[in-house]
């Protein structure tokens, strides 16, 4: 610290620079400097002569970067000893020459504070450019505003505010009230925001961040077509497509020709992956979930022996990519228009990600739009050439990406093709029909023995050498295969090696919806053991509770039980399924054999939808899934639907593929949200896909600059503290945990759940789950996070409900360190005055 020299005045600094300021401006007519320094009394009439005694006792940085910058002999050579001794007749001798060294170095420190102001003028501008366009990406990001709107309103913005405050700060600097300088800053202000109500400038701002690329467009079809332009007979030069095309003279005099095109749009996907590695976590991420599960569990498609067969020999970082397509409709599906508004998307994510990371839609990528009617008329050849030329790209040469400050290579190898049924054997040129012959992707059972088969046959499996063979029959009735797939060009990938199942549709939207109407007409029309009214009246007054009030089922009508079929969603099918047993089976005979199939077609549910399985569970669900194909048969006397033999082959797809949860179509078909809103209000309906795209590149660009992909394991954002003291109780739990900083909050979010006083929980340890209800929440100042809690045990299971039956206790226990501890928020429902949890037996409840 230095202090000023003058004896009445207290003022320090901590730069010699600073000192100097201080003693130009407030002390200017000090006559003769003496050194404070201790056990220093030197004294000089000449300013820089102190200054340079002065620096022999304080080294200070700043003072040496204004000698580097100086010319002067005083900044430039550095006093040796024999000179010291002949300072004072030197500074008689030159003390003119001193004087004129003392206005260079005042120079010096007018450059220096002039270059500072610079770097914070700069620093201040990029802030402010930050802000400009984070906030037209943050409009742009949203699905019901059209993109004219955005540029709309930054136009307004500029036209009446911002035009407004420049001429208010001219007039300012006209009449005297600011300097010239700080007018100057205030233009460079407002010259940031100029051209930013515009999309071109505002795409080149982007583009000069790193934030956006163009979609590419690709000619999926080409051809000259009779046709009439401006009333005339002419041949065209197509402004899109840039080729200009001839014809026979003796043609124009019959037709007008012009150039018609069918196009699709390919995302930048190497610069999308480069910037979605890059971004906070994500990469880190990746590779953690790309090590294998050692611990027995089969979790991702990391876990799956077709991935580490692919992967064997390969010494590289590969990380898997999984497409998934789909089409959907962005308009009314009775609009005269609706067929040119129906998309196929194609969307991509990386599978081993944790299961919290992929439901957030940010993290799954758009790669490509076609138009339905295209896929129609024109072969997966033309259509996905392109797309499939990006994937060998991406697994041969890979992409280069910065990693804590390194650059590395990472390569991405096709994981699987996912989607629903149809659109899967669609894009693989596989047979459509459920009715056809050979329609399994997976075995050739043919359509009578998968009508009847309650176990898989191993034996009729599909392979590579068995695909190649069934082509040269060419023919798709005893073979099941159109042509070969365009995917298969890729070199690590076959369609042999697409063993994939989806949950969503195969489970939920078939084999559920299949026996839950067979169970209700047998229950409602046949055994008359309760009546629709009665079920639907019990349905409305179940407390679901908060984790599923955002899925509660309509209630079902009589003409849909008449016809054993029940019209829900995905997600309402799995609330009904799953709560059932609590609001209806009081009602039921635990001996009745319809309820067995019921119970049984549960616990199928519950395994397939766990995250992580163990080898003994998949044998279960392969015992569970063959009992439910008899019972299904022998008691509604109907035969097994396609989805049914499907069913057959998920025990096999966990240990070739990972768990079914981890890659099922629901997130997927839940991003199409975000076409069909902005499909909606935008008035394109004659190239929808590039105005998709574009809003595609905007909100992947907003996703990047805010770092919004990976979300944080422990959320504090809207946690409120509680100043009230701890309690006696709370003391004495935290034991030798120091108590300083600890204070009461209110809530807190952990891996997009909410925890508060009140909720209930369950963390799994030595596989066994302990239920807990959170009493109150604590953080330390470091942001550590405590839960109290109060101990839930359980009474046992009921075989009848299946769900387990547990009771509060009085027993308090505290969970030191939240963000380390695995726990799921769930809900407890009250029977008849008990308390259960609907989960059933694979696991132990303490």
């Amino acid at each position: 610290m230095f202090r000023c020299i003058e004896s009445n005045c207290n003022w320090e600094t901590t730069t010699i620079t600073r000192l100097y300021e201080h003693l130009n401006k407030v002390h200017s007519s000090i006559e003769t400097y003496v050194c404070n320094f201790t056990g220093c009394s030197r004294n000089y009439s000449v300013r820089s002569s102190f200054f340079r005694h002065y620096k022999k006792h304080y080294e200070d940085v700043a003072w040496r970067d204004i000698d580097a910058g100086s010319k002067s002999q005083v900044s430039n050579e550095v006093p040796q000893a024999s000179e010291i001794k002949n300072t004072n007749v030197e500074e008689k001798n030159s003390e003119t020459k001193e004087q004129n060294n003392d206005v260079e170095l005042k120079c010096n420190l007018m450059k220096l504070e002039k270059e500072k102001s610079r770097i914070e003028m700069d620093d201040l501008s990029n802030k402010i450019k930050y802000l400009s366009v984070n906030l037209n990406l943050k409009w742009l990001n949203m699905n019901t505003l059209p993109r004219k709107t955005v540029f709309d309103m930054q136009r307004d913005v500029r036209t009446n505010i911002l035009l407004p405050f420049k001429e208010t700060i001219n007039n300012m600097e006209t009449v005297g009230l600011i300097s010239r300088e700080s007018g100057l800053i205030f233009k460079q202000m407002f010259d940031i925001f100029e051209g930013e109500e515009t999309e071109y400038r505002l795409v080149q701002d982007l583009k000069a961040l790193d934030l956006y690329a163009d979609a590419r467009e690709f000619i999926i079809n080409d051809e000259l077509r009779a046709g009439v332009v401006n009333n005339q007979q002419m041949l065209i030069n197509d402004q899109i497509s840039g080729k200009l095309f001839y014809i026979d003279i003796g043609l124009l005099l019959t037709y007008n020709w012009h150039h018609f095109y069918v196009s699709g749009m390919l995302m930048p996907m190497k610069f999308q992956l480069r910037k979605y590695l890059e971004s906070t976590n994500v990469l880190r991420m990746i590779l953690e979930g790309l090590s294998p599960s050692e611990d027995g569990y089969i979790r991702s498609l990391v876990d799956g022996s077709i991935w580490k067969h692919r992967t064997t020999a390969s010494s590289e970082i590969v990380v898997p990519l999984n497409l998934f397509f789909d089409d959907f409709t962005t308009t009314d599906t009775v609009s005269p228009h609706a067929s040119r508004t129906s998309i196929c998307a194609i969307y991509y994510y990386i599978p081993c990600l944790p299961g919290h990371v992929l439901a957030k839609l940010s993290n799954i990528l758009v790669t490509c739009y076609i138009l339905t009617e295209d896929r129609k008329q024109y072969e997966n050849d033309e259509l996905f050439s392109a797309l499939v030329d990006n994937l060998i790209q991406l697994e041969t040469d890979g992409i280069e990406v910065t990693y804590e400050e390194k650059k590395i290579t990472v390569y991405f190898m096709l994981g699987f093709i996912t989607g629903d049924n149809l659109g899967i054997a669609g894009i693989l040129d596989l047979v459509e029909s459920a009715r056809a012959n050979f329609y399994c992707r997976v075995c050739k059972r043919n359509r009578f023995q998968r009508e009847k088969d309650v176990r898989e046959y191993p034996e009729t499996f599909r392979n590579k050498e068995s695909y190649y063979m069934d082509l040269e029959l060419n023919d798709v009735s005893l073979t099941g295969i159109k042509k070969d797939s365009v995917f298969n060009r890729i070199p690590s990938f076959h369609v042999a090696f697409n063993i994939y199942f989806d949950l969503m549709h195969d489970l939920w939207e078939g084999v559920c919806v299949y026996g839950l109407a067979h169970c209700l007409n047998y229950f409602i029309n046949t055994k008359r053991t309760f009546s629709l009214d009665e079920l639907n009246a019990r349905k409305n007054l179940f407390v679901f509770g908060n984790l599923n009030n955002s899925n509660i089922p309509n209630d079902i009508k009589d003409v849909n039980i008449a016809k054993s079929k029940i019209k829900l969603t995905a997600s309402e099918v799995k609330t009904l399924i799953t709560f059932f047993p609590l609001f209806m089976g009081n009602s039921i005979p635990s001996d009745d054999a319809v309820w067995n199939y019921f119970c049984n077609l549960l616990q199928i549910c519950h395994i397939l939808m766990l995250r992580e399985v163990t080898m003994s569970l998949i044998e279960t669900l392969r015992s569970l899934v063959e009992i439910h194909h008899s019972q299904y048969q022998d008691l509604f006397k109907d035969t097994l639907k396609p989805k049914h033999h499907n069913l057959l082959h998920y025990a096999s797809s966990m240990l070739t593929s990972g768990t079914p949860r981890q890659q099922w179509a629901m997130r997927g078909e839940g991003k199409h949200r975000e076409a069909k809103q902005y499909g909606r209000v935008s008035n394109n309906k004659i190239n929808l896909c590039k105005s998709l795209s574009i809003k595609a590149g905007y909100k992947f660009a907003y996703n990047v600059l805010n770092n919004s992909f990976i979300p944080p394991t422990i959320d504090l954002g809207e946690s409120k503290i509680n100043a009230k003291p701890l309690t006696q109780d709370h003391e004495r739990l935290l034991g030798d945990v120091s108590k300083q900083g600890i204070q009461y909050i209110d809530r807190l979010s952990k891996k997009g759940a909410v925890y508060e006083k009140g909720t209930i929980f369950y963390t799994i340890l030595d596989k066994c789950i302990r239920l807990y209800e959170l009493e109150d929440l604590m953080k330390d100042e470091k942001n550590t996070c405590m839960f109290i809690c109060t101990r839930i045990y359980s009474s046992g299971f009921n075989d009848h409900l299946q769900s387990f039956e547990v009771h509060r206790s009085e027993e308090h226990r505290i969970i030191y360190d939240v963000e380390k501890t695995e726990i799921f928020a769930i809900n407890l429902h009250e029977i008849d005055g008990k308390l259960f949890f609907r989960y059933c037996n694979f696991m132990q409840v303490d």
